[in-house]
């Protein structure tokens, strides 16, 4: 449609040094919604020179029609807006209740690199259940598991609930989809999977030693040495290590407190927000104290040459975790393993479950029993004695 078709009149007027103009659109145009007259005053900001005056009123219709349209680009004045009109709307609604800032990340990320691709033209009236289920049938190409692909699906049931609570859809069609399906792969027991280092594992990596290094990989055999101690013998998340400070570390009283973590490139607090002191034992406390000696920064484990903690633990592990366990023959489990084995040889060792449970952080005992503490490693003959005290 020309300028012409659109845009009835237009005056050019200077106010306060400012080019403005003042239009009338034709009485069949349509409106924005919200406005009741075809009036439409607004400031170019351009300074109100005698050329620019001159320039302007050559080129009014052009500009005041440019005006017009921009009003009428906007989410409530589509006839029919698409999928992508609203998503990152609806995204940001949820991200107000969302507790950490990660998880934002981790939904942003989920959009723009899965959802996106199938929804992002389409237009929300015409997305129907079999459209959702034909993206389920492709998410599980990647032989993902059933809780990642719950995320995703969590992406499109919220940009399709918003619209239909803004009265862009009548209904969410994401509701008539069951996310469960026989496309994604179930989590294995935690009870039977070998997701722990044996207690020779463990002293195999605490004793490594790094014989015939280079100076740059002693560094790094430093580095994953105090690393380990750190998570064989607290029970932290990697990313709480990450983020530990100095002077979060009371040599005096030997504690340790983890009050934040870093996760997904986010430094925020900790995945339960709650801080929680954890007592160091003395072979941490020496390890820590050998580490400290070849770095002064502000966090404990830093990357090199620059004093910030890692954004993500996946070059500590490529470059550090890996090359130590493939040294030491020992079969490759993530980091995060860690934290199973200091909970499982707690317990093997006699130490109580509340004090394994408030380590780890867990509000309760339940949780540690369920995911940290494999079957078969409690002392049974031992806890029948204690019992046996009690019908005496």
């Amino acid at each position: 449609m020309q300028e012409q078709e659109i845009i009835k009149s237009v005056r050019v007027y200077e106010e306060k040094g400012v080019i403005h103009l003042d239009y009338r659109v034709q009485t069949t145009a349509k409106l924005p919604k919200g406005k009741s007259g075809n009036r439409f005053r607004f400031s170019t900001n351009k300074k109100a020179t005698k050329i620019a005056m001159n320039q302007m009123e050559r080129q009014k219709h052009i500009f005041a029609a440019e005006h017009y349209y921009l009003q009428m680009d906007t989410l409530e004045n589509r006839d029919e807006p698409t999928f992508e009109d609203v998503a990152y709307l609806a995204l940001a609604e949820q991200e107000v209740n969302r507790r950490k800032t990660d998880g934002t990340k981790d939904y942003l990320n989920i959009l723009e690199r899965d959802v996106l691709p199938t929804f992002a033209k389409m237009k929300l009236q015409d997305i129907k259940p079999m459209h959702i289920n034909s993206w389920q049938k492709l998410m599980g190409e990647d032989k993902i598991s059933q809780s990642r692909y719950n995320k995703k699906h969590y992406v499109v049931n919220k940009v399709l609930e918003f619209s239909a609570k803004n009265d862009y859809i009548s209904d969410n069609p994401a509701r008539h989809v069951k996310k469960s399906s026989k496309l994604f792969a179930k989590p294995a027991s935690n009870a039977n999977a070998k997701d722990y280092f044996t207690t020779d594992e463990r002293e195999m990596i605490l004793n490594y030693i790094c014989e015939g290094c280079s100076k740059r990989d002693l560094k790094h055999h430093d580095f994953i040495l105090a690393f380990m101690h750190a998570a064989f013998l607290t029970g932290a998340r990697t990313g709480e290590i990450m983020a530990l400070k100095w002077s979060c570390i009371d040599f005096e009283k030997n504690l340790i407190t983890f009050e934040s973590s870093m996760r997904k490139g986010v430094l925020d607090v900790t995945k339960t927000e709650q801080i929680r002191v954890v007592p160091m034992v003395q072979r941490l406390r020496e390890a820590l104290l050998k580490w400290k000696g070849s770095t002064n920064r502000e966090f404990v484990f830093p990357v090199a040459n620059k004093g910030t903690p890692y954004k993500d633990s996946r070059s500590i592990v490529d470059t550090m975790f890996k090359p130590m366990l493939e040294f030491l023959n020992i079969k490759y489990l993530i980091m995060y393993s860690s934290r199973h084995t200091f909970s499982s040889l707690a317990i093997e060792n006699g130490v109580s479950m509340t004090t394994v449970s408030n380590c780890l952080g867990h509000s309760n005992i339940s949780t540690t029993q369920r995911y940290y503490v494999r079957m078969g490693n409690l002392d049974y003959d031992k806890s029948r004695a204690e019992l046996e005290s009690l019908a005496l």
